[in-house]
């Protein structure tokens, strides 16, 4: 790419966006891709890692693939896309009609921008079509998930690499994410088959995010200070919680308290969960009680508090939560609630995940006798996600590797949870102490900073409530009744 081509990026960025100036970490991270290198950007969240890959295609020319790990985070993004004025986009997902998928396949010369799963990937007659076009390069987006030391490690994410390596000429490769200890970035260098990437990696600190650890004695006490302190927190807010049931108690109990709140997790159908994160967006609710399963990617500039009921399992998802606060730059507050039995419940949580040893073996086994993986993981008392991981690493490592591999993955979580538990009980400074997990400091001092240095609650903004604007509808099928005048049974 030619010198001045390459310094007339701010030029590209007014025209595409309408902004005058790169936030930090961008322009180095588009430099990087424009010079066809394979990049690791690991970005602060509300850093703009989308203008990473929007904007260098529009010099290089051809299409950009972004695998995205997650089908609302990747409609989320085409959809905003779109809405700010690119309309060469395309979300190739299971949410698209046979009609739909079919269209978008025949036209597939015809996007900038083409939005997959890694699943779809591997489907032949997608990969064929892909592989027809000139692509200019590739993104992996949310590149934590790849690696099976992330907090959010997903398997199938991981078969991209069986991608990569189908492809004759491989295009430069950009891996994006908001955290990722060194050895993530390790296992994302590798499973994308990476040649000497760019590695720009920057603190996860966040200013205006003021922190607090408050100690209530037990889950009772938790409960009482939710239905205490959120409706005159300020708002919007997350509320992250440990299981689907407590969502959903908690959602209740704030409805009932004059909140506008709804739950979120894996357990409800997805044309729900994907209402209430609209309804959410659209500034209809105040607070969304949810597990982890929600607000990777979510990019609602205006929320002000998240709150963790529990203690997160490690100081990446830690990090990457409370990072869906104060996105717009504005003053915002984290809440960690810490009681003494929180470590225990959070490393009962993350070893519940992962399939032991004797599962490991006793899977293996049923397969070779010829029965299903969901048939024998449901033998072997496996979760959903146990049974994933555990069916994928056969695959790959064999019974014996795959076991030798959960030992030390097992090893790895109850370091992450014991620094974790470490921090919350810790002294001093509470930014101090987080960013130390990352191996870095805060670049200076801030009025608000958290909850050890002095916080002043009263100069916390208070966003208006919306509650009043639109009826909490939990589900699709309630809008439907409400639609059509249906009475509630």
């Amino acid at each position: 790419m030619e010198t001045n081509v390459q310094g007339n990026l701010t030029g590209l960025l007014k025209r595409i966006t309408g902004h005058e100036a790169f936030r930090p970490g961008q322009e180095e991270v588009i430099r990087s891709v424009l010079a066809g290198r394979d990049t690791i950007a690991v970005l602060p969240t509300g850093a703009g890692k989308t203008l990473c890959y929007r904007l260098p295609v529009h010099l290089t020319g051809g299409t950009v693939l972004i695998v995205s790990p997650l089908l609302s985070l990747m409609e989320d993004q085409a959809a905003r896309m779109k809405s700010e004025g690119e309309k060469s986009v395309a979300a190739l997902n299971s949410f698209l009609t046979p009609a739909e998928r079919s269209f978008i396949l025949q036209n597939l010369g015809s996007y900038r921008y083409i939005f997959t799963s890694p699943e779809m990937l591997l489907q032949r007659h997608v990969s064929a079509r892909l592989k027809e076009l000139r692509i200019a390069y590739i993104v992996a987006d949310e590149a934590h998930c790849i690696s099976q030391w992330g907090f959010d490690f997903r398997p199938d994410y991981l078969r991209l690499r069986e991608w990569l390596e189908g492809l004759e000429t491989r295009p430069p490769v950009m891996a994006l994410t908001a955290t990722a200890s060194a050895r993530t970035i390790e296992d994302i260098e590798d499973y994308l088959m990476m040649d000497h990437p760019a590695k720009l990696i920057y603190p996860p600190d966040r200013p205006n995010i003021a922190l607090r650890i408050i100690r209530p004695g037990g889950r009772q006490e938790k409960t009482e200070w939710i239905l205490r302190e959120v409706p005159a927190s300020p708002a919007p807010g997350i509320l992250y919680v440990q299981s689907r049931k407590r969502a959903e108690e908690l959602s209740e109990m704030l409805r009932a308290r004059g909140t506008s709140a709804a739950a979120f997790h894996a357990g409800m159908e997805k044309e729900d969960r994907m209402l209430v994160q609209q309804q959410y967006l659209n500034g209809e609710l105040d607070w969304i009680c949810a597990t982890n399963a929600f607000g990777m990617g979510i990019d609602k500039p205006d929320v002000r508090h998240v709150i963790h009921d529990q203690l997160p399992s490690s100081a990446a998802q830690y990090i990457q939560e409370i990072g869906r606060a104060g996105r717009d730059g504005n003053q915002s507050l984290a809440t960690l609630l810490y009681g003494e039995q929180d470590g225990e419940t959070a490393m009962f949580i993350a070893l519940d995940s992962l399939p032991d040893p004797v599962s490991i073996r006793f899977l293996a086994e049923r397969m070779r006798e010829g029965g299903t993986p969901a048939h024998a993981g449901e033998e072997a008392g496996l979760s959903e996600t146990a049974l994933r991981v555990a069916d994928y690493w056969i695959g790959t490592d064999g019974a014996e590797g795959a076991a030798l591999r959960m030992e030390a993955l097992a090893a790895e979580k109850r370091g992450e949870i014991s620094a974790m538990v470490r921090f919350a009980e810790g002294e001093g400074c509470i930014r101090e102490r987080l960013l130390a997990l990352f191996g870095a400091r805060p670049a200076g001092k801030t009025a608000q900073c958290c909850s050890s240095c002095g916080l002043r609650l009263d100069e916390m903004p208070a966003a208006g409530r919306q509650a009043q604007r639109a009826p909490v509808l939990n589900g699709w099928k309630e809008r439907i009744n409400l639609l059509f005048n249906v009475p509630p049974l």
